[in-house]
């Protein structure tokens, strides 16, 4: 028989092992505490939704739903009983960015009525067929943050600043924020015509893309990412120059208050972002060497999204943050990340038939008790059991061998410092049980006085 070939993971798609997690559960954690802290709530969204969200508030004509969307059509799927429903319940798609599933969620489940403003996050993938390459990916997990009935630019500022202190306790120092306005339903028809104006003078020097947008949405070639569209956009009229005093009153006001907060940003005149429903304020987290091929986070204003959607009308902006491109820029600049907390109290090594049974009756002893404890079967030496039980960052490790099984006792070995204490198995549980909290306490203690400092 021929040998098989192995199956290899869909192109754009990867793998998250274990030495990256520890990178992923501290990027996860820190963005946790900081949006907590910050007083936002978190909520679960669908990965999947109905084609037409996407349709109606992204824009059928901007990249994400033209050309990387992944869609369904369930009537086909073999099974389906849906054959007989409207279309736009039988067209799903994976999402491909949350802001949509969160203004739907917060029109369904009536959130127009809670005390404004209402503060939400959550994280979770999002799914777009683009070209993979560096920091790209066809699976991606996003941190989405949205502040629902406000206009004030304070709220601007304040989750611009909040976006920058996750990537400070992160220690990303490499970086900046970018801010803009693209004004308001007053001045953007104004600043479209002139940038049509502008760019059909250009069209040669365009790619097809960008031709395309220029009788769409002129100002999504601001955004174009191709080479040779480059040089044409730098010549092209700046947006911040053309609002109205609104808006530009708006944004002087959202600097200031970053001033204030000590956040530094650069004000980049023709920033826009690739999404049709922004106004007002838009901004982006870039790694300095590289911004327009790989923003860290970026988000902005929708004022008119919600009455879009078939809501009340009420102001909101939002931001989402890319989880994946944060990991890779911590390792990519080897920033240093706390070593990972212990994923278990006690380790159990064993060696020999009866010390195999008396160490797997312990551990499950020791789990009643709430003390975390691992085991590692199969291994054949205490030193490899050492090993794992280091791997795992135990607090304790208790040995028992053959002579340990004959005269029934244990030894606790301290993995901090490797001293160790022989203890009779019928006191093994209540001494760990100390042990442990004892090592707990003086942890806590440890990170109060570090804070104090």
């Amino acid at each position: 028989m021929p040998k098989l070939q192995p199956i290899n993971k869909l192109k754009g798609f990867k793998d998250v092992l274990p030495e990256d997690y520890v990178y992923w559960n501290h990027v996860l954690a820190v963005a946790d505490e900081v949006m907590l802290s910050g007083g936002f709530d978190r909520i679960d969204l669908p990965t999947m939704e109905k084609e037409d969200l996407y349709n109606r508030t992204t824009g059928e004509e901007t990249d994400v739903v033209g050309k990387e969307m992944y869609t369904f059509d369930t009537s086909r799927m073999i099974g389906s009983k849906d054959k007989k429903k409207d279309k736009d319940e039988n067209i799903v798609a994976l999402r491909p960015e949350i802001t949509p599933s969160m203004v739907r969620a917060y029109i369904e489940n009536g959130m127009q009525t809670w005390p404004k403003p209402i503060s939400l996050f959550t994280i979770g993938k999002c799914y777009r067929h683009e070209n993979p390459q560096g920091g790209r990916y066809r699976e991606f997990t996003q941190l989405d943050a949205e502040v629902f009935g406000e206009e004030d630019a304070a709220i601007d500022a304040s989750l611009i600043s909040l976006v920058w202190d996750i990537f400070q306790r992160l220690k990303m120092n490499d970086i900046e924020v970018h801010i803009n306005s693209i004004g308001c339903t007053e001045c953007k028809p104004r600043i479209k015509k002139m940038l049509v104006d502008y760019f059909k003078k250009k069209q040669s020097k365009l790619c097809e893309d960008c031709k395309k947008r220029l009788k769409k949405n002129p100002l999504r070639i601001l955004d174009c990412k191709n080479e040779r569209c480059q040089s044409t956009i730098a010549g092209a009229p700046v947006t911040i120059d053309n609002i109205c005093e609104e808006c530009k009153k708006h944004l002087m006001s959202v600097l200031e208050y970053l001033d204030e907060m000590g956040v530094s940003y650069n004000l980049t005149p023709n920033l826009v972002r690739g999404l049709d429903y922004y106004n007002r304020t838009v901004f982006e987290v870039t790694g300095k060497d590289d911004r327009r091929q790989n923003a860290l986070a970026g988000g902005g204003r929708y004022d008119y999204l919600i009455e879009q959607m078939g809501g009340e009308p009420s102001p909101a902006i939002g931001f989402g943050l890319g989880i994946d491109r944060t990991v890779d820029f911590l390792k990519n600049n080897n920033i240093r990340i706390p070593k990972p907390k212990s994923k278990v109290n006690i380790f159990m090594i064993q060696l020999g038939e009866d010390a195999k049974k008396i160490a797997l009756k312990k551990t499950r002893e020791l789990r009643k008790m709430d003390l975390s404890t691992g085991i590692a079967i199969g291994k054949d030496t205490i030193k490899s059991q050492l090993r794992a039980a280091d791997k795992v960052n135990a607090l304790f490790s208790v040995i028992i061998g053959q002579r340990e099984a004959v005269t029934n006792s244990a030894i606790i070995r301290d993995m901090r410092d490797g001293v160790q204490e022989t203890v009779e198995l019928e006191d093994l549980n209540g001494r760990l049980l100390n042990m442990v909290e004892e090592r707990i306490k003086e942890e806590e203690e440890y990170k109060k006085k570090a804070k104090s400092k």
